[in-house]
């Protein structure tokens, strides 16, 4: 059984003969009869009733067309999704994030673009550290991610800059007459810190501490977090200060005061990564639309 065939069948069933179907399909009318007569040959089944040069269904015939009438719409819009799919126009995207780039800026508002375009693009949203981000590319479980580089990858990977993170001073509320507008490397040296270990993401600390080295700065740790929210907990808990990323001042709290630390350069290169051996035609269409949206 042929496609063909059944094209043929649903033309005579839905013109109502073999002449029409023959003007519409551009088909002349002897090879339909021909295709129509080995399809019931086929079936074992007489589809129509030959009787004074008209064709009627017969019960079977009608069974047939509709359920064959259904098939082919199923699997004209099979195709058309297959085609969609090939172009990134619809499909899954699993996209990592650190979390403090959500909250405002060019990848909130780039993905709210995104969405818009591309509606039928369903996304799953992981946010954790960089490591970890990279990590769950490296194993499958992510398409591609917004991180924070302090190194260049691999060969392996495609990597798009966005844009240089400043970081900032954060310090409790309750210690604000402590500070003016700016603040010393001295009195930074003389504070309680809260800082990441460097087994949370050994290459961010290792640029922390060469930047801090190049500074003067020798923080005096007191307390250790993985994460930047973790710190600025402890912050907001009066258990010292800490130098995170400026993105977390659209975070607003009444415990949480920020100052800017634009002297002392330190900028944190936020990246959009993919493998290039494992491409979705999504993360082919995400990559472009931001490549669009940053030549503007």
């Amino acid at each position: 059984m042929e496609l063909r065939q059944i094209k043929y069948f649903l033309a005579v069933a839905n013109y109502g003969g073999v002449r029409k179907a023959s003007q519409v399909l551009h088909v002349t009318q002897p090879a339909i009869s021909r295709q129509v007569s080995e399809l019931e040959g086929e079936l074992g089944v007489q589809l129509f009733e030959r009787a004074s040069r008209r064709l009627t269904l017969t019960l079977a015939g009608e069974y047939y067309r509709d359920q064959m009438s259904e098939m082919m719409n199923n699997l004209e819009n099979t195709t058309q999704m297959v085609k969609r799919v090939a172009l990134g126009s619809i499909g899954n995207l699993k996209l990592g994030s650190v979390e403090s780039v959500l909250w405002e800026g060019l990848v909130p508002k780039y993905l709210s673009t995104f969405r818009e375009k591309n509606p039928d693009i369903a996304m799953e949203m992981v946010t954790d550290n960089t490591v970890k981000l990279l990590d769950q590319i490296e194993n499958g479980n992510l398409d591609c991610a917004f991180v924070y580089l302090f190194k260049n990858l691999d060969s392996s990977y495609n990597t798009i800059e966005l844009r240089k993170d400043n970081m900032a001073f954060a310090y409790p509320a309750s210690w604000r007459e402590k500070f003016n507008e700016s603040i010393s490397v001295e009195q930074l040296n003389s504070l309680p810190f809260i800082r990441f270990p460097r087994s949370s993401y050994p290459t961010f600390y290792d640029w922390q501490e060469q930047k801090f080295k190049s500074l003067g700065l020798t923080p005096n740790v007191l307390h250790w977090a993985h994460h930047e929210s973790s710190m600025l907990a402890l912050v907001a808990a009066g258990q010292g200060v800490a130098i995170v990323n400026s993105r977390h001042i659209a975070r607003t709290s009444a415990l949480v005061q920020f100052l800017p630390l634009h002297k002392f350069e330190l900028q944190l290169p936020l990246c959009f990564v993919w493998k290039k051996d494992k491409v979705k035609p999504v993360v082919e269409t995400l990559s472009n639309q931001l490549l669009e949206r940053l030549d503007r």
